[in-house]
């Protein structure tokens, strides 16, 4: 077995758009997830990778009749460069929008975790083995599905560009923020 054949599955933003921005309310949580993305990579969150699961890359629809609500994403992220503990915590306080869950959850629709790849080895397994089992496992039924993984550095104008010319109008899009 190759690790092609293993959770987490690399993809890129084009694959991600392209598979999961399939109607009006799913594109509104990508749209807010690729503007996530952007915002911390402009705080200088650059190397590492996300992995993304949830209900959103389910098939909620079908399994469950309804529409997605956000995503549950998990930022595996070296710190910026340059900076200090105290100037990371700092940034950290007073972006409470990208930081902090349940305002990032309103802003961009993202349910986010960071975890720092710069850590002890011994508390990155640990965060890792937790993220891998809350996310390995669907909810409810705990059947094994898969996780995706986009890398930080990822060249996202693709998949912008995508989202950029997808059209739902028409549908209902009462949930989109």
């Amino acid at each position: 077995m190759t690790s092609a054949h293993s959770s987490p599955y690399v993809v890129t933003t084009a694959e991600f758009v392209q598979r999961f921005a399939t109607n009006a309310v799913r594109c509104t949580i990508v749209d807010g997830f690729m503007r996530y993305r952007a915002e911390l990579r402009v705080l200088g969150f650059v190397q590492g990778f996300q992995w993304l699961d949830g209900s959103f890359v389910e098939d909620v629809e079908s399994r469950e009749g309804r529409e997605p609500r956000d995503m549950d994403i998990v930022t595996f992220a070296h710190p910026p460069a340059g900076m200090s503990n105290a100037q990371i915590r700092d940034m950290m306080r007073s972006r409470p929008e990208l930081f902090d869950q349940d305002q990032c959850k309103a802003v961009f629709r993202c349910d986010t975790a960071l975890v720092n790849l710069s850590t002890s080895p011994e508390w990155l397994v640990t965060q890792t083995r937790y993220w891998y089992g809350l996310y390995s496992h669907r909810r409810g039924d705990a059947l094994w599905k898969g996780i995706l993984q986009l890398p930080l550095d990822s060249n996202d104008l693709e998949g912008n560009q995508m989202l950029a010319g997808l059209n739902f109008e028409g549908e209902n899009n009462a949930g989109a923020a």
